[in-house]
């Protein structure tokens, strides 16, 4: 399928489009769970403490500048370009780019360091919920070094941005997870097993197999849905340009009447004056 020409048609099936085509021409079918969030939130400690190495670059400066694949216990990865870091925006774009195209999941990853959620996360995020009415299975926000907190004060900023996740009917229903994979990685090479509980990486571990026993059927419903609403959009195009043919079609017509009546006037004029 050329999807240039078929996005000339409906510009606004661009994303579904290419999202379909990828789904239908991967053969691995393994799923893919883009890392995504703004710059120095913890993206890249997060996603080591998960495969169990230092994959993924973490430092204070911005490293990730574009989408990165890396394969773990049959899942694949997708460290994204921190949102908001780059002036020009082409990381945002690439950022985007993954989480619409390849991503079958979506971890939203937020600091709790930060506070609440900004107005820039809200608005990519809710973006991101906008993209694919399915969102309350393919996205989840990950709160991310809580060991920086106190209780207290963890618990208000948990408080404050279920308040926010509530207040948007976007993202009301996306569920959150609180995690500090520091302390999950500090307790596997101390061998100390209180600070991996205390971490909330089970959580997250535990949602990873569940995602991927359902990535089947998660994708072939995704394709069936795409499908059907590429139909939708393609007869909306063929009754529009049916529409407008008709519309054409009636002013060629009482142009043409027009024309045959100025002839005729015409040709009463020139016969008059004989």
């Amino acid at each position: 399928m050329n999807i240039e020409q078929f996005t000339r048609i409906i510009p606004s099936s661009e994303r579904n489009l290419k999202r379909l085509m990828y789904l239908l021409s991967d053969k691995k079918s393994l799923p893919r769970i883009a890392v995504f969030g703004k710059y120095n939130h913890g993206k890249s400690t997060l996603l080591n403490a998960i495969v169990g190495h230092n994959k993924f670059k973490t430092a204070d400066k911005r490293e990730t500048i574009c989408n990165e694949d890396y394969e773990h216990n049959h899942v694949i990865w997708v460290d994204t370009p921190g949102l908001d870091a780059d002036i020009h925006g082409e990381d945002d774009a690439a950022a985007m780019k993954g989480a619409f195209e390849v991503a079958d999941f979506i971890f939203l990853v937020h600091q709790v360091t930060a506070g609440e959620l900004d107005k820039y996360e809200m608005n990519v995020f809710q973006q991101l919920a906008k993209q694919d009415k399915n969102y309350r299975k393919k996205m989840f926000l990950i709160l991310t070094q809580i060991d920086q907190k106190t209780p207290e004060d963890l618990s208000l900023v948990q408080t404050t941005i279920a308040q926010q996740l509530k207040n948007s009917i976007d993202l009301q229903d996306l569920n959150v997870i609180s995690v500090s994979a520091t302390r999950y990685l500090k307790g596997i090479q101390e061998s100390k097993l209180i600070f991996c509980e205390k971490s909330g990486m089970n959580s997250i571990f535990s949602l990873i197999e569940t995602l991927k026993k359902d990535i089947t059927s998660l994708r072939a419903n995704e394709i069936n849905r795409l499908k059907s609403k590429l139909f939708v959009e393609l007869d909306q195009a063929k009754k529009q340009v049916t529409e407008d043919l008709y519309e054409y079609q009636y002013r060629l017509s009482s142009q043409y009447k027009y024309y045959q009546q100025d002839i005729a006037h015409l040709v009463s004029a020139v016969s008059a004056r004989r």
